[in-house]
């Protein structure tokens, strides 16, 4: 990765920020202190929020501290170790949002030379989750729909992936796993415990607008890049691309959605990206799966927008996927000519069977 800062910028000039997350707190807490070379010792937390913090308000409170501590003088780096289920991108956008406003309207004099941003986003996931969350190995829980959606997220919005488990596994199945992270995060370092001292030791420069960076760098938002260019992954992890410019007859698709199994369509562990329902020409969806389990909800983007995309486009990755496969049966769920035409005084009718949309 590149810095935006010069290569003079040292941790006595600078206040830097580390966030770790992750599913398993021991996993978290050894990072944290290995980074902190205490391995054997308490990991020094700084505790922000309770249960009822969303991830906005901590990302401000976090980006607060931040600033408020380089105006006491202090320098270096911060470590915070974030809850298992915090949204992290939401957090790190907040937090480059705070800190970018400080910078435009510096309100402690003291500190203009003084460089205050995050250098790390650090997700911790240990291989037996991502086998089991995303690649459907092993026996599922209940709570895996929301867990797999949160471990994917932190695995997409990471500057460095932290895998642990590693000794459990055999070297083809580490190689599978660590190919799917590149594939969902081009831009992520893949690394091991044994190496966190080192991070710990060897600090990146601050980057600012990192979260910001991160956010549109995730390999599902490359993937509908139409200027990008993927060489083919290693070994039989993929990605395939849909795009379909009409929108999805409701019914339809929710018929077509139980299809998508791994002896019909090969293994996808992960997809991601935007579609419409001919009812619901206002608003664009949002297209999210992790590993069996799809969520498909408002994107928060209307039709008005101008820069709303058109059609349906996920990108889908997986093990052996059959895109001929993949592409048929959403096609089937496109709106046919006689649909087409017959316009969204007949599309309101159909029968709806997802959730309402906020």
């Amino acid at each position: 990765m590149t810095s935006d800062r010069p290569s003079a910028q040292t941790v006595t000039s600078s206040l830097g920020l580390t966030l770790v997350s992750g599913l398993e707190t021991s996993g978290r807490q050894l990072v944290t202190a290995l980074m902190c070379g205490e391995p054997s010792g308490p990991t020094p937390v700084t505790e922000f929020g309770d249960e009822q913090t969303n991830a906005l308000e901590l990302g401000v409170d976090i980006a607060d501290d931040l600033l408020r501590q380089a105006a006491d003088g202090r320098r270096g780096n911060i470590i915070v170790e974030l809850s298992s289920d915090a949204e992290t991108q939401s957090v790190g956008l907040a937090i480059d949002h705070v800190i970018a406003e400080a910078r435009s309207h510096p309100s402690a004099p003291d500190t203009a030379d003084v460089t205050v941003g995050a250098r790390e986003f650090i997700t911790v996931a240990s291989i037996g989750d991502i086998r089991r969350l995303l690649f459907q190995e092993g026996t599922p829980l209940p709570e895996d729909a929301n867990t797999s959606a949160t471990l994917a997220e932190q695995l997409e919005f990471a500057t460095i992936v932290v895998l642990t488990g590693a000794d459990a596994h055999p070297s083809g199945l580490i190689s599978e796993t660590c190919t799917l992270i590149q594939q969902l995060n081009p831009t992520a370092v893949i690394t091991t415990p044994a190496a966190a001292s080192d991070l710990g030791r060897h600090l990146r420069p601050i980057r600012p607008g990192l979260a910001h960076q991160l956010a549109s760098t995730a390999g599902w938002m490359l993937r509908l890049d139409d200027r990008m260019h993927f060489p083919p992954a290693r070994g039989h992890i993929d990605c395939t691309v849909f795009t379909e410019p009409r929108p999805f007859h409701p019914e339809r698709l929710a018929a077509g959605l139980a299809n998508l199994t791994p002896e019909q369509v090969g293994l996808i562990t992960r997809s991601r990206g935007h579609f419409r329902l001919a009812n619901r020409t206002d608003h664009v969806g949002d297209w999210s799966s992790t590993g069996g389990n799809i969520q498909l909800g408002a994107s928060g983007v209307t039709s008005a927008d101008p820069e709303a995309p058109l059609g349906t486009s996920i990108a889908v990755f997986g093990r052996q996927l059959r895109t001929d496969a993949i592409a048929s049966l959403l096609h089937e769920c496109a709106l046919t000519d006689e649909e087409l035409i017959a316009g969204p005084s007949a599309w309101r009718d159909y029968d709806d069977p997802f959730p309402g949309w906020e």
